[in-house]
């Protein structure tokens, strides 16, 4: 008997459990009728509680105990049974009843939510959040991971963070980030974001996200691109990766920006090396990991004027009546304009990492600080009066903008604005490798900086953490310098500096 694979056995058949329960949640967010919720969140529980059981089961223990007792362990082993490990001792402190409540809450909070957001009324989503609140403290006393409980819940999707080192990376970009959005308030020569407001037919613009994939080689074999209300990515198995996109009709990059971000997270999925396919070890090192791929895509490489070099034309054929004089010049700065604004998901690069701070405060407050639901519209808009120096006329452009409350995304937020971070380091390094890759851009070729990031990002999936990948990519630690670095050099300019 061969006790190390019967451990990868094991957990892979758990894998194809949570593979089953991502199409779940694809099918709810794309093509479910919204009056079927109920049947699904059953069916979701259902899931979770099958694989809240495996892997808590004795048989778990026994795998992992027989595993560690092997010699000559090849390092992807030892990462397994790391993961392995990490995820039965969590599973064994959670009852089966709490997952269940999670799933259901997430569910059908998901739906409520969705109808709060049309109706910008948070008082319809409120009962549902005020539970899942609950939940989620009950969940990280029951866990116990780190030195406080918000910390246990950053750990979850960023293992090794807690509150207190996200918050001195905060503290550090806070200041730098106000300075610059405050230098730029005083430039005489702003960008102007009309010409991304006209109307922009939405077949052409879903004709035009298509084309813009398939250069940067998403690969339809095993992937697809759908549509729904809050743009994601997931996978189904390690040959069927999908995200989908949102389409405004009166605003371009909502489209366009958002299907070039969650291409970046659907790139990383596509490419984990065929050993671990389908296994633990198949997913992001991180979510702020993963959430560098595709703020990468997104904004150093979909944002820069190389890339539009290439696109601008063939944007003017699809949407003559607005771009046909209009000089590419002024297209490139208008969709780099740095402004306060209201929808995270469309803010610029500059001010988005003061939309994270904004909800990394809250949800601490939350977990830790006994804050009410009832209490966060309004602290909310304060927040963003302090931060931004705007208030949102309403709580569908303000409190209510965001999915992950609903679905259970506690302490998801900070990866973000960490994510923004570990993408400017891994960029600079792969431009030392390729100072070419811009020329790259101009000619519609993305193949080059894809491959660097296949080989020293991509292939490896979860086999290293955070830390040691960081390392094993730039030589060094998380360094917000390169950010601040990037930002500077890339809007200076634009901004008449």
């Amino acid at each position: 008997m061969n006790a190390m694979k019967d451990l990868w056995d094991y957990f892979n058949e758990i894998m194809r459990l949570r593979y089953i329960n991502a199409l779940l949640d694809w099918d709810q967010q794309v093509n479910m009728p919204k009056g079927s919720v109920k049947g699904r969140a059953e069916q979701t529980a259902l899931m979770q509680r099958l694989i809240h059981s495996r892997t808590k089961s004795d048989k778990t223990a026994h795998l992992i105990k027989d595993a560690e007792k092997q010699n000559n362990l090849s390092e992807i082993d030892l990462a397994m049974i790391r993961e392995a490990k990490r995820e039965y001792d969590q599973a064994t402190k959670i009852p089966d009843k709490l997952v269940e409540d999670i799933a259901i809450t997430g569910s059908v909070g998901n739906i409520e939510w969705e109808k709060a957001r049309e109706k910008s009324d948070f008082s319809i989503f409120q009962p549902y959040l005020e539970k899942m609140i609950n939940l989620q403290i009950e969940l990280a006393e029951r866990l116990d991971t780190g030195p406080t409980l918000y910390s246990t819940l950053i750990d979850l999707f960023e293992p090794g963070a807690t509150y207190d080192w996200v918050s001195k990376v905060f503290n550090n970009l806070r200041p730098k980030l106000v300075k610059i959005v405050n230098k730029f308030e005083g430039s005489s020569d702003k960008p102007n974001q009309s010409i991304l407001k006209k109307y922009y037919d939405p077949e052409k613009q879903w004709k035009l996200s298509i084309e813009i994939i398939k250069k940067l080689d998403f690969d339809f074999n095993t992937g697809r691109q759908d549509k729904s209300t809050h743009p994601f990515t997931t996978s189904l198995s390690s040959i069927d990766t999908r995200f989908t996109t949102r389409i405004w009709e009166n605003f371009l990059p909502a489209c366009i920006f958002g299907t070039i971000h969650e291409c970046g997270h659907a790139l990383y999925q596509m490419g984990f090396k065929e050993e671990i396919h389908d296994t633990y070890l198949a997913e992001g090192s991180s979510a702020g990991f993963h959430e560098s791929q595709s703020r990468m895509w997104e904004n150093i490489v979909g944002r820069s004027k190389e890339f539009w070099t290439y696109w601008f034309p063939i944007f003017q054929e699809y949407f003559p009546e607005n771009l046909r004089d209009y000089p590419m010049e002024e297209f490139y700065r208008s969709i780099n304009v740095v402004q306060p604004s209201f929808i995270r998901v469309e803010a610029d690069e500059v001010t988005y990492g003061l939309h994270i701070i904004l909800r990394f405060e809250l949800e601490k407050m939350m977990v830790e600080d006994n804050l009410q639901a009832s209490e966060l519209p309004g602290l909310w808009n304060e927040k963003m009066e302090n931060l931004l120096g705007i208030t949102p006329p309403n709580d569908a452009e303000g409190v209510l903008q965001d999915i992950h409350w609903s679905g259970a995304s506690f302490g998801y937020f900070p990866t973000y604005a960490l994510g923004n971070l570990y993408a400017a380091q891994i960029y600079n390094s792969a431009l030392k490798i390729n100072p070419s890759l811009p020329e790259d851009y101009k000619k519609g070729e993305f193949s080059n900086l894809l491959n660097y990031l296949k080989e020293n990002v991509h292939q490896y999936g979860k086999i290293y953490q955070v830390t040691d990948l960081l390392k094993k990519i730039t030589g060094e630690d998380l360094n917000p310098d390169y950010f601040i670095k990037y930002i500077e050099e890339k809007f200076y300019p634009i901004y008449g500096f």
